[in-house]
């Protein structure tokens, strides 16, 4: 269906005037789908909520958007996203491509959670190094165990971190103590592995311009905050 509603505009956006022009919402539902997957994982599923869909010459304007993501998956870790705009205008002719440009935000929030188990199962695939993790969050910090794998050796080890946040838009893991069981044990060892995973997040190259307001640690859980617009 993307494929038809692109070939459609792809002969209509040059003759259509700067007036705005009704468009239907169920091909710009489409179309933002389609965009979504390449910022997330194909595992994602999105539902999305809108209304007033004009389009000016190609400025796609949306008045309000609701994207929630049950789930939705960033490089493998599975969380869920509940995102909201308005005043939305973006570039239809990327939108086609499947490409999120925006042109303006009125108003932007995005509120994602996660838990430990969630976290502690997306190790397990992202990293063949890193082998049967146990991961908990406590307030403001997290806990991890696990076995390293290092050319064929095997390590118990057991580390301590929080995560910061740099310049309002990336999430790096930063440990604060570690300790790594066996002989002849590689210096740095589990924390050379987390390290691989940096930046957990970065939304500067995400499509909109929002910034971290908070970052929550507890109850096995994580939540993030983030809003941004004019």
């Amino acid at each position: 269906m993307v494929a038809t509603i692109a070939l459609v505009l792809a002969h209509v956006l040059p003759a259509l005037p700067q007036a705005r022009q009704p468009f239907p919402e169920d091909a710009v539902r489409q179309l933002i789908k389609a965009a979504l997957l390449q910022y997330f994982d194909p595992a994602s599923v999105f539902e999305i909520t809108l209304s007033g869909t004009t389009l000016s010459g190609e400025i796609l304007v949306i008045e309000t958007l609701l994207i929630e993501g049950t789930p939705a998956v960033l490089r493998g870790f599975r969380g869920e996203v509940v995102a909201q705009f308005s005043d939305l205008q973006l570039d239809m002719a990327n939108l086609i491509n499947q490409q999120l440009k925006a042109a303006r935000v009125g108003k932007a929030s995005l509120v994602a959670r996660s838990t430990a188990r969630d976290v502690q199962e997306a190790l397990t695939r992202v990293s063949g190094n890193i082998l049967g993790p146990t991961v908990k969050f406590q307030t403001g910090q997290f806990e991890i165990a696990a076995t390293i794998k290092r050319r064929e050796q095997l390590y118990p080890a057991q580390a301590r971190g929080n995560l910061l946040v740099e310049q309002g838009q990336r999430v790096r893991i930063v440990i604060t103590q570690a300790q790594v069981f066996g002989n002849d044990v590689p210096l740095g060892l589990i924390e050379s592995e987390l390290a691989k995973l940096n930046p957990v997040l970065d939304l500067s190259k995400w499509p909109v311009d929002v910034r971290i307001q908070r970052l929550v640690l507890h109850n096995d859980r994580i939540e993030l905050l983030a809003t941004g617009g004019r």
